[in-house]
């Protein structure tokens, strides 16, 4: 795949996501994992790793992607790539503020919103299914979620937590 193509690739996502970083999750995922073997799982959830770490953006992990396939140059045309829909968007922006209280604009909206909790929770199992092969990999899992909706932590604290965890618990077992 060359660089103008995953460009392409990562503008058409991003436009068809509205710019919602983990709703292409699943749609890079699927097609530069499994369709075109790009990247290996473990080098996509690397990336997404370093991007959900790293301040800013939630799809700053695009970058990440372009850095591992392109180097520095792919990563700046990554970033053009999820930055530039959000410029275009502007002036669709500005009619939804006049339009938004219309009940098929609504309808819409929440339809979208909808659509995209699905995409998400379809990318979490379907990733899932592919990385939780070990004990060591559900009890992370399951710490993270524990601290994240049991005890309200910051999603970036809990991954810590959680990650230093099992890599103890892997160096104890083995």
């Amino acid at each position: 795949m060359t660089l103008g193509r995953l460009a392409l690739l990562v503008l058409s996502f991003n436009l068809l996501t509205f710019g919602n970083g983990p709703t292409m999750i699943p749609l890079l995922q699927r097609h530069l994992v499994i369709d075109t073997g790009v990247l290996s799982l473990d080098q996509f959830l690397y990336a997404f790793a370093v991007g959900r770490v790293t301040p800013g953006q939630a799809n700053l992990y695009v970058a990440a992607i372009g850095y591992m396939t392109y180097g520095l140059l792919g990563a700046a045309a990554m970033m053009a790539a999820i930055q530039l829909p959000g410029y275009l968007m502007l002036p669709l922006a500005k009619s939804y503020e006049r339009y938004r209280r219309i009940r098929a604009v609504q309808g819409l909206t929440r339809g979208l919103t909808a659509s995209s909790v699905g995409v998400v929770l379809y990318a979490a199992f379907a990733i899932g299914r592919e990385t939780l092969t070990s004990g060591v990999a559900w009890l992370v899992f399951a710490l993270t979620l524990g601290f994240i909706l049991g005890w309200r932590w910051n999603p970036l604290a809990a991954i810590l937590a959680a990650g230093s965890i099992g890599g103890i618990v892997k160096l104890g077992t083995g």
